[in-house]
C-alpha cells in the first residue's frame, strides 16, 4: 500500500486529475472533455474502448467468471489509419487546442533545450522541458513512448540523453513486443529522437496486432511499407536537439517474437534491447520463448506492469518459467548459454515516473494498478548483473506455477 500516495500524488500535479471516492481516476471523461473519446476518427487517441487490456487471443489466460466485461467497439483494427495512404499532422492526430499539444514540427526558436542540457526524469520536468501546460491531458497518451525511455535509460542503461554527441553517434536498435494501441499514435515515439540527442534509433514492433495489420495491408497504404521491409514511420528531431533519427518498422511475418525465426536471429536485427509495456510475462504463453531466449543469449530485456504485486509473481517464476521450457526448446546449448540460464539473477522492480496517471477502474482491488506502473528489469548486461546478484537479496521462487498465473491474471485483468 506505501505506492498508494506515489499514484495518487502523481495524478494530483494535474488540473484533471480527479480521484474518485473509490480511489480510481476517470480517464474517460478526460477524453470526452476533450473531445477526444472514441474509437475510429479519434487520431492518436483512437481505442476500442471495452474492458480487455489487451487484444483477445486463442491463448489467453480465462477471465474469472465473475469479472464484468464490456466488449471492445466492434471490427475495430488497431493501426487503422496505416491501412491507407493518410499521414496525421500533430494537429489532426492529437486533436487538442494548439497549445496543449506537444508538438512535433517546431517554428525556429520553439524547439525545447537539448536534452542533455535538461534533466527529465518524471512527469513535472517533462511538461517544463516541453513548455506545456499541466491542462494538457499529453501524459495520457505519451505514458507509452516515455516509459520506453525509462526502460531504455534508467532500466537496462543502453543509452541515455548525455551518452552521445555529435560527433560519436549511437545507433540504437528496439524490438518492441506486444504493440496494440501503440500502432494508432506511432508519431508519438519521436519523443525517443528529441530525448536522446545524437542517436539514430531503429525500432521494430512485434505482435499479433501488427501481424494482423501488416497482412491486411493493400496497394499504397502506409502499411504496405513493412512488406517491403521499409519503415511505416520516420521522424529526425531538429539539429539543435541533436538531429536525432526514427524509423519504426512493422513485423508481420507471424504473430509472435521467436527466437527461431530467421528475421530475429540475422545479425543484422539483433536488437541492443528488448522492451515490452504492460506485458503480463506469464499470463501470455508467447512470452515464454521470449524470456528463455534473452536469459540465455544475456540480451537486455525489460517491461512494464500494472501492479508491483503482478511484478512480484513474475519474478519469482522466471526460473520456473526456464524450467517449463527448456526441454521444449530443441535448442543446442553451450557453455556460456548454460551458464547464463542458471545463472543468479535479481530482477530488479522499480516505480516507473513516467507511468499513466491515474488508477485503474478495477473493482476487486484496491492495491495500486496502473498502466505502465511498474518496470521490471528481466535481463541487464553482465555488469548490472553481477552487482546485483552480490549486493540484493534474490527471492526463493515459488514451487507452483499455476498457483502465480492465477495470481497474476487477477492483478493483470
Amino acid at each position: 500500500m506505501e505506492k498508494v500516495p506515489q499514484v495518487q500524488a502523481l495524478l494530483k500535479q494535474f488540473p484533471w486529475g480527479r480521484i474518485e471516492k473509490d480511489g480510481t481516476f476517470a480517464e474517460p471523461l478526460v477524453r470526452a472533455l476533450h473531445n477526444v473519446l472514441g474509437a475510429e476518427g479519434f487520431g492518436y487517441w483512437s481505442t476500442p474502448g471495452g474492458s480487455n487490456p489487451h487484444l483477445k487471443h486463442a491463448s489467453d489466460p480465462p477471465r474469472p467468471a465473475r469479472a464484468p466485461r464490456v466488449d471492445d467497439a466492434k471490427g475495430f483494427e488497431h493501426g487503422y489509419m496505416l491501412l491507407s495512404n493518410q499521414v496525421l499532422t500533430d494537429e489532426t492526430g492529437w486533436k487538442l487546442e494548439r497549445r496543449l499539444i506537444p508538438r512535433l514540427v517546431f517554428e525556429l526558436g520553439t524547439e525545447p533545450e537539448l536534452a542533455s542540457k535538461a534533466d527529465i526524469v518524471d512527469w513535472d520536468s517533462w511538461y517544463k522541458w516541453r513548455n506545456l501546460p499541466k491542462e494538457s491531458p499529453a501524459a495520457l497518451l505519451l505514458h507509452y513512448p516515455l516509459t520506453v525511455y525509462q526502460l531504455l535509460v534508467n532500466v537496462l542503461h543502453v543509452t541515455g540523453p548525455k551518452r552521445n554527441s555529435a560527433t560519436s553517434r549511437q545507433a540504437l536498435h528496439v524490438h518492441y513486443i506486444g504493440a496494440e494501441v501503440e500502432l494508432n499514435m506511432l508519431p508519438l515515439f519521436s519523443e525517443l529522437a528529441l530525448l536522446l540527442p545524437y542517436t539514430d534509433i531503429r525500432m521494430t514492433l512485434f505482435g499479433v496486432a501488427v501481424h494482423s495489420l501488416v497482412n491486411k495491408a493493400k496497394k499504397n497504404s502506409i502499411a504496405m511499407k513493412a512488406k517491403q521491409n521499409q519503415p511505416v514511420y520516420t521522424y529526425t528531431s531538429p539539429a539543435s536537439c541533436g538531429a536525432s533519427t526514427l524509423s519504426i518498422f512493422l513485423y508481420g511475418d507471424h504473430e509472435n517474437w521467436d527466437p527461431q525465426h530467421p528475421f530475429i536471429r540475422y545479425i543484422y536485427n539483433k536488437p541492443d534491447a528488448v522492451v515490452g509495456l504492460n506485458a503480463g510475462l506469464i499470463n501470455y504463453p508467447a512470452w515464454e520463448s521470449v524470456i528463455l531466449y534473452c536469459h540465455m543469449y544475456n540480451e537486455s530485456f525489460a517491461v512494464t506492469e500494472y501492479a508491483e504485486q503482478s511484478a512480484e509473481q513474475q519474478r519469482d517464476s522466471f526460473p520456473l518459467i526456464i524450467d517449463h521450457i527448456l526441454p521444449q526448446a530443441r535448442l543446442n546449448y553451450h557453455g556460456s548459454e548454460i551458464h547464463n540460464l542458471t545463472r543468479p539473477r535479481a530482477y530488479p522492480i522499480a516505480f516507473n515516473p513516467f507511468q499513466c496517471p491515474g488508477q485503474r477502474g478495477i473493482g476487486q482491488t484496491r492495491l495500486p494498478n496502473v498502466p505502465n506502473g511498474i518496470t521490471i528489469r528481466v535481463v541487464g548486461n553482465d555488469q548490472q548483473e553481477m552487482v546485483h546478484s552480490i549486493s540484493a537479496g534474490l527471492s526463493t521462487p515459488a514451487s507452483d506455477l499455476s498457483e502465480l498465473l492465477q495470481k497474476s491474471a487477477q492483478l493483470s485483468m
